[in-house]
């Protein structure tokens, strides 16, 4: 039945012209698009179960229709009938950061960051700024292509959102997980307290200690991007491949990670 509408669907356009098919079909075409860079954009944040609780009324809406509970059928109704105007308001959020950011360009293009990925990147910069000021120590490894697990020993399973509050109250020096290091994969804190490989690498720094001698043996094992703050000095760095970058102020590990985050 389904494939019969769709074909009488089409045939109606064909009689109309093969313009107004093309037109049809670029329209669709566009809509597909936007709703699935939408998707990107929400994938992973409390907007996505919003989402599928709004999808959950509408089918209940038109399973209601079909089976005649008019009650329902008369309440929903008139929800979905200012249909934009509550989309704009459970989603202004996602809105205001893609049109502050310049977003909008780049997702045309589909170079556009998702809005998790700039959550991210914004917990972790707030992060290490704070506990740079408090002098507290810390090494964060933000997973990429590859999975640092195999490389390291102990830690203690998370699987919890990546939240200001919860490093800090990681890092603390009263802290039974603030000995070791975070591991961050797929946008959520895997473990804590994990031990990392040491670096032997001669060329390092003989004034680092054993926690940039660490963050130096897991950069140089798997793609990650590993963040470091010193307890002597309250610095910021960041290490990739080996490499390290000092003096990592908020603004650049915010453009680092949103640059990073934003190519998986």
């Amino acid at each position: 039945m389904l494939l019969t509408q769709v074909s009488v669907f089409f045939s109606s356009l064909w009689a109309e012209g093969p313009l107004a098919l093309v037109i049809t079909l670029v329209d669709i075409s566009f809509v597909w698009f936007f709703t699935y860079k939408f998707l990107l954009l929400i994938k992973g944040t409390r907007s996505m179960r919003i989402l599928a609780g709004f999808f959950l009324l509408l089918a209940l809406y038109f399973v209601g229709r079909l089976i005649g509970m008019r009650a329902t059928v008369w309440l929903l109704g008139g929800v979905f009938e200012y249909f934009i105007v509550i989309v704009v308001i459970l989603f202004r959020d996602e809105i205001r950061n893609i049109l502050s950011s310049f977003e909008f360009v780049r997702l045309l293009s589909g170079e556009g960051r998702t809005y998790e990925s700039l959550v991210l990147a914004e917990e972790l910069a707030e992060t290490l700024c704070y506990l740079a000021q408090e002098r507290d120590g810390a090494i964060i490894v933000v997973a990429q292509k590859g999975d640092p697990e195999p490389f390291v020993t102990g830690g203690v399973p998370l699987d919890a959102a990546v939240r200001k509050e919860l490093l800090i109250s990681i890092f603390r020096k009263d802290s039974p997980l603030h000995d070791g290091a975070v591991i961050v994969r797929d946008g959520r804190v895997a473990l804590a307290s994990v031990v990392l490989p040491l670096s032997t690498n001669p060329e390092i720094d003989p004034n680092f200690g054993t926690r940039h001698r660490a963050a130096y043996g897991i950069s140089e094992r798997v793609d990650s991007l590993v963040f470091v703050v010193s307890e002597e000095s309250g610095q910021i760095s960041m290490l990739k491949e080996g490499r390290i970058s000092r003096n990592m102020t908020r603004e650049m590990i915010k453009k680092v990670l949103t640059k990073h985050l934003g190519k998986e």
